[in-house]
């Protein structure tokens, strides 16, 4: 706004073109009527005079739109009555629930008390915005408000520390929030424990971007941290259970799950017993308990096991008995537990003589006869049959040794996999190399996860032939097929198969993934046309002896693509003559298969479920860890229907419902649990070495309490605007050039005699 003090040229130029020269006319009394030089001097300063007072008010309009302040203590010393922009933020942290003495005066409920304490010193013209500091920082309130019991209320309604926080991120977004504010004082308040994983203080690009973003700021924000801890942050034993391993997360019925955990003990310095309890529906099982002792600084294993005798979804809880902090001292995980598994083969290689099909090998196994309900109930067509409606019912695909495959059985298979399904490619003799290129592969925007190459044969000088290689089986699945564990994986010999390109993201050991960002869009998601499909990084679960990738996946929109570079029949390796061919490909099916049955999630990540085409959203509703209802919405897309809740805030358990039971209908629930990094347990508060970056260059500053950011927030360094002093002194000085345009107008000029 200074740039309108250019405006003082004008009473400049108005003053110099009413100089313009006039034509002289002679006339000899004109001698009588001359001024004396003392009353031209008069003049001349009088009209200097009003020149001044026109300049400065028009200087003085363009200083008040600029909003100049100053420091209180110009002003006497006094308190700043100067309205404020303020952003409070609350560590939301599970560190946060810390409680030795059992009374529940925590940091939380500590900061709760401080903040509205702090509301009330407000003035009514600041305005207030309050972050939820988590894993992701969550705005609270939809705008600014300059109503403080509208705040308090916002405050109320947090839900109780849970997972982890990016105070760096709440901080940053604070500061954000405060750059389209309209006070001249701006302020960022954490409320928080001091604990140091939280702030992420050694990442120093972290910071540098936060001091870029707060100097282009137009007014930089002042930021203060309030211990809410009280300093005991850390000062009595913690026990914590960490996240649960499943053996599979796609289960059937009356087979047995198992369940491992590690529970750790720090903050004491004597050996220690624990119960850890085993719940399965939120329902604790009185006789799966287990006691262990645990060392100072140590840790210990437990494993359960439990059968599960009903389809459906189904919550496996294992909890420790409570101690300070509660938020770790148990941790979730969803089973889905299925009748049989539906898969769909697509045999290539079809004859009239079933045992010459290609698939004749694979269906055996996974009927095994005698079985009464197979864990996979397979259904085997021809290529030609492959259509979308043959894909709705299944929850796998086998394309075995497929020369080609038409357009709509390609899009088919795309659909199928992007909505969280998975397909797995077999190969052989009768693959076209130029279509699985082309159509299958397309340059990595399709469903093949690398790009075929030659077919490879046996080298002869090979004094054992060409086997699987036992330290490629890295992934938890592979594991019990290696040869030190009792395997025979390794004992089948590999006469043929395909030599594959990998995308240069995979080119790394066996198993690995491989750090790279998720491609831009490559098609359109069918189930959710408003989400580009993203697909993963291609990594390789198993390798021959001769360095030949046999096994690759890779993500694809929400399911898994697979290739087998050699076959599951016994045309190209003697696989189906060891024990392991039933184990392994069931395995692997299910490994393949478990996507759309994943309800064990990141904090953040969106929930998903597939549902009947008759199901009405609004008689349903997803309840968060907090037990608050949030709206799903209904994805109607051309594969198959399905309901979501786009992010997830909180960590722990989230369930799908009906809002209202009908007569005789059991209450089951469709459970979705979600992560959290189990670092909140160590108890570390930041070090005085750790404060002094974080405050470095005035970035921020740290107060004990409340009284003490009061004294440093108030003090006489407050700044007080003064455009409306400016605007008092332009008045005043506008009657002072009306009464002297006046006077020399109205009063003319006059000469003594």
């Amino acid at each position: 706004m200074l740039v309108g003090l250019a405006g003082i040229a004008l009473p400049v130029i108005a003053h110099l073109l009413s100089r313009k020269k006039y034509d002289l006319v002679e006339w000899g009394a004109m001698q009588f009527l001359e001024l004396d030089p003392s009353a031209k001097r008069k003049i001349r300063l009088e009209e200097l005079l009003l020149l001044l007072v026109r300049i400065g008010l028009v200087a003085m309009i363009a200083i008040a739109l600029a909003r100049p302040w100053i420091g209180s203590q110009w002003l006497g010393g006094f308190v700043s009555t100067q309205s404020r922009d303020v952003v409070l933020i609350v560590d939301g942290s599970y560190s946060m629930g810390w409680d030795p003495l059992g009374n529940g005066k925590t940091p939380h409920s500590r900061s709760m008390q401080l903040a509205r304490e702090f509301l009330g010193d407000l003035l009514p013209g600041d305005s207030i915005q309050i972050i939820d500091a988590r894993e992701q920082p969550q705005v609270v309130l939809p705008d600014a408000t300059r109503d403080a019991y509208r705040a308090k209320d916002a405050l109320n309604d947090l839900a109780a520390p849970s997972g982890s926080a990016d105070l760096a991120a709440a901080v940053q977004k604070g500061v954000q929030l405060l750059s389209s504010g309209t006070n001249l004082q701006r302020e960022v308040i954490v409320f928080t424990d001091l604990q140091a994983l939280s702030w992420k203080g050694g990442d120093e690009t972290l910071w540098a971007r936060f001091d870029d973003v707060r100097s282009q700021s137009p007014i930089a924000p002042r930021v203060w941290v309030i211990d809410a801890s009280g300093g005991e942050l850390g000062e009595a034993a913690n026990f914590t259970i960490d996240r649960l391993q499943l053996s599979r997360e796609l289960a059937i019925v009356g087979v047995p799950v198992k369940i491992s955990s590690k529970v750790k003990f720090s903050g004491g310095d004597t050996p220690i017993a624990r119960k850890v309890h085993l719940e399965i529906d939120q329902l604790r099982l009185p006789d799966q308990s287990v006691q262990i002792k645990l060392q100072p600084q140590g840790e210990t294993t437990v494993d359960f096991e439990y059968r599960f005798e009903s389809a459906g979804s189904h919550l496996i809880s294992l909890v420790l008995d409570d101690d300070a902090l509660p938020g770790d001292n148990r941790a979730d995980a969803v089973v889905t537990v299925t009748e049989s598994l539906p898969a769909l083969l697509v045999d290539g290689d079809h004859k009239l003589d079933a045992t010459k099909c290609e698939t004749f090998f694979t269906n055996a196994a996974l009927l095994s006869a005698g079985d009464e309900q197979p864990w996979i109930k397979p259904t085997v067509i021809t290529p030609d049959q492959l259509t979308i409606e043959r894909l709705k019912p299944m929850s796998i695909a086998v394309i075995a040794n497929v020369a080609t495959l038409n357009d709509a059985a390609i899009d088919a298979l795309r659909q199928f996999v992007a909505s969280g399904h998975g397909v797995l490619f077999t190969l052989g003799d009768k693959v076209d190399k130029d279509h699985y290129r082309s159509k299958l592969f397309a340059d990595g925007k399709g469903l093949l996860p690398c790009r075929l190459g030659q077919p490879a044969t046996e080298d002869g000088n090979e004094k054992r032939g060409v086997r699987v290689l036992g330290n490629s089986l890295e992934q938890n699945w592979l594991q019990p097929f290696r040869a030190d564990r009792g395997g025979t994986l390794s004992d089948a010999r590999w006469s043929r198969w395909w030599k594959v390109v990998l995308p240069k993201e995979a080119a790394g050991k066996a198993g690995s993934m491989l750090p790279n960002e998720d491609r831009d869009e490559l098609f359109v998601d069918k189930l959710d046309p408003e989400s580009s499909l993203k697909i993963g990084t291609s990594i390789v679960e198993a390798r021959l002896t001769t360095g030949d990738p046999l096994l690759i996946t890779r993500r694809y929109g929400r399911g898994v693509t697979a290739l087998l570079t050699s076959s599951l029949d016994a045309d190209w390796n003697t696989l189906p003559a060891k024990q392991d061919y039933v184990p392994f490909l069931h395995e692997l099916l299910f490994s393949l298969a478990t996507p759309t049955a994943s309800r064990n999630l990141e904090v953040g990540s969106p929930l998903i479920l597939i549902v009947s085409p008759d199901l009405r959203i609004d008689d349903y509703q997803f309840l968060n860890p907090a037990n608050k209802l949030l709206p799903g919405e209904k994805i109607e897309g051309s594969f198959e229907p399905a309901v979501r809740l786009r992010t997830t805030i909180l960590p722990g358990v989230y369930r799908f419902t009906r809002k209202i039971l009908k007569a005789n209908e059991p209450n089951r629930p469709e459970y979705f649990v979600t992560n959290f990094d189990r670092g909140e347990s160590v108890l570390t508060p930041l070090t005085e070495a750790e404060r002094e970056v974080l405050a470095k260059d005035d970035r921020m500053k740290f107060v004990p309490d409340l009284p003490d950011l009061r004294k440093n927030m108030f003090a006489d360094s407050s700044r007080t605007e003064i455009w409306w002093m400016i605007l008092y002194v332009f008045l005043a000085s506008l009657a002072v050039e009306a009464w002297m345009t006046r006077r020399m107008v109205h009063g003319g000029y006059s000469v003594s005699p």
